[in-house]
């Protein structure tokens, strides 16, 4: 098939030189030349940690049986969500520990921690939830479902808080 072109009516012309009259022609963009690479920087952890931080410890378990399945199709919908992007690591850990900690308290089961798709936090989080200061309130992490941030964030699976017995007087 080929396309006939046509010409504009004297009407259809006077339409479109009024609906125009008002326009303003669009800045011409400069060209960018390509930009010299930055240097590399490297980032110094100060965490709550020993002297030494030791990341032997064996990271956050997985989310598994039913539950993980509910998570993959995403069923199940967060309780509460935390977003450390833009955050020091430092920074980051220390609002982990007390979004998590509050989360517990308040009962909640599912949160959802949001640390971007690529970086160090994204990294990181699986082995701090692994260590001794985190690991009593987590009971496992999954990636998170495209609708609640896919690669970008992270299922937490919270532990139910240890009652403790009021002692005999």
């Amino acid at each position: 098939m080929t396309r006939r072109s046509r010409t504009a009516s004297v009407e259809e012309e006077t339409l479109f030189r009024s609906a125009l009259k008002d326009a303003k022609p669009i800045k011409k963009r400069t060209k960018v030349g390509p930009q010299a690479p930055r240097s590399a920087r490297i980032i110094v952890a100060h965490h709550h940690y020993p002297a030494e931080p030791r990341f032997h410890e064996s990271p956050a378990p997985a989310i598994g049986g039913h539950t993980e399945a509910h998570l993959r199709r995403g069923r199940l919908d967060p309780e509460a969500r935390i977003d450390l992007h833009g955050l020091t690591q430092e920074a980051a850990y220390r609002s982990l520990l007390n979004f998590l900690t509050r989360a517990q308290a308040q009962g909640e089961k599912l949160v959802l921690v949001i640390t971007g798709k690529g970086g160090i936090l994204r990294t990181q989080l699986p082995l701090w939830l692994g260590q001794p200061d985190l690991r009593p309130l987590v009971a496992g992490l999954n990636s998170a479902h495209v609708r609640h941030g896919g690669a970008g964030a992270f299922y937490v699976m919270l532990r139910k808080q240890e009652r403790r017995r009021a002692s005999p007087k």
